[in-house]
């Protein structure tokens, strides 16, 4: 049964549905193809109406087998975590009891770890240790991790190589000039619209069952590149087609292989492909993991890339992925509000400053998920959800403030 406040928008998509079909006898734009017409506006209909933990339903996927041996924290002093945190909103500090802000804003998981202990783990609306997450934009940091490795190997020769040299195909249509630096750090100068429209390249990232030929044939450059901060998922599509070729294995295999394996996860994975044809990874978007193991990819950062004696990610490549590269000034196009708050971006990572050799960086997921990564605290924390709750600035501060607590702590 059809709602009656729903039927309106429904007619309003089967109209427009219609007006598109038309429109992709006579345009060979990319958002006329019918297969992704369809999941614009099938998919596109259900997303008020259903949790984004579940998006990855929808897509087919690459599995990633967890550890023969699975590594488990130690319990760690509950009381070490604060039953209070507080974040500055405008002018205001606001303070809550922690249960009720991870209830009250959609968090499923909330993971503490100190050094190997686990200081807190809970698990909220419905959602248990053993429940998957989509990690979206997270997805990118575990990305970079492999493009550390991949260059430790020698299947990506520099940071500064063209991508053309590993993408031929994209040879004198302007984009011999960019770099793999420039896509890990946002700023290819590719044309990238975050909106809605099924001719947005935010939509077309995600919805397009043949990324390969859209990202070899239809991407079209915007500026030089280095020039601004311009966040854009194609940039990592980029840089999962150069791993698939360098490496000759999918993304979620050399993932597999490098890290899932390795470090003992506890589940296994995947990692949602475009379609069942084209078989390509979306990598800034949808890996699939349970928040306990997201966890033991925090502390795998933590440790300069160092799993119990054993050099998983290379040190130089941690370090140079996290801090913030002094040199770069660039205007930001997209989310300057980061910026603004004292923030940096690096290697697909979110970072903050807070003064001289002090810093903390993040992963962070569209719709609330982190990874929050403190140096000097020695603390991680994961949370996954399927809406933010509170804007992310503000769980870094709450994020923050729980490290300082716990590092108070232990110091006492």
């Amino acid at each position: 049964m059809i709602s009656a406040n729903r039927r309106p928008f429904l007619a309003l998509l089967l109209s427009l549905a219609g007006c598109l079909i038309f429109a992709a006898s006579a345009s060979a734009a990319p958002w006329t193809q019918p297969g992704f017409l369809y999941r614009y506006f099938v998919w596109g209909a259900q997303f008020p109406f259903t949790s984004r933990s579940d998006d990855y339903k929808r897509y087919g996927y690459h599995p990633i087998d967890k550890g023969p041996d699975a590594y488990h924290f130690a319990p760690g002093n509950r009381n070490a975590v604060p039953d209070t945190v507080e974040y500055k909103e405008g002018d205001a500090v606001e303070r809550v009891a922690l249960f009720e802000l991870l209830r009250s804003t959609g968090t499923h998981a909330f993971i503490v770890i100190r050094d190997n202990k686990v200081l807190y783990e809970d698990y909220f609306n419905g959602y248990a240790r053993d429940s998957l997450c989509t990690a979206w934009s997270v997805s990118k940091s575990v990305t970079s991790a492999l493009v550390g490795i991949a260059i430790a190997e020698r299947y990506i020769k520099s940071l500064d190589d063209p991508i053309t040299n590993y993408l031929p195909e994209l040879k004198d249509q302007g984009f011999d000039p960019i770099t793999i630096r420039n896509l890990l750090t946002m700023g290819s100068g590719i044309q990238y619209r975050i909106g809605f429209f099924p001719w947005d390249e935010f939509v077309l990232a995600g919805y397009y069952p043949d990324l390969r030929q859209l990202l070899l044939s239809d991407l079209k450059i915007m500026e030089p590149p280095g020039q601004s901060f311009h966040y854009n998922n194609f940039n990592v599509e980029l840089l999962g087609l150069i791993l698939e070729r360098t490496t000759h294995r999918p993304p979620s295999q050399y993932l597999q292989e490098k890290i899932w394996e390795p470090i003992g996860m506890e589940y296994p994975a995947t990692w949602s492909i475009d379609s069942e044809q084209d078989g390509f990874e979306l990598t800034p978007i949808l890996l699939n993991a349970r928040a306990i193991d997201l966890a033991k990819f925090g502390r795998l950062y933590l440790n300069n890339g160092k799993w119990n004696g054993k050099q998983i990610v290379p040190d130089n490549w941690v370090a140079e992925s996290t801090v913030r590269d002094p040199n770069d000034h660039r205007p930001w196009e997209t989310f300057s509000r980061w910026q603004d708050n004292g923030g940096y971006y690096k290697y697909l990572w979110w970072g903050v400053s807070q003064g001289k050799g002090d810093y903390s960086y993040m992963g962070i997921g569209t719709y609330g998920q982190f990874i929050f990564v403190s140096p000097k605290t020695k603390v991680v924390i994961v949370r996954t959800a399927d809406k933010d709750g509170i804007d992310p600035p503000y769980w870094r501060e709450v994020f923050q403030h729980i490290a300082d607590h716990v590092d108070e702590n232990y110091r006492r």
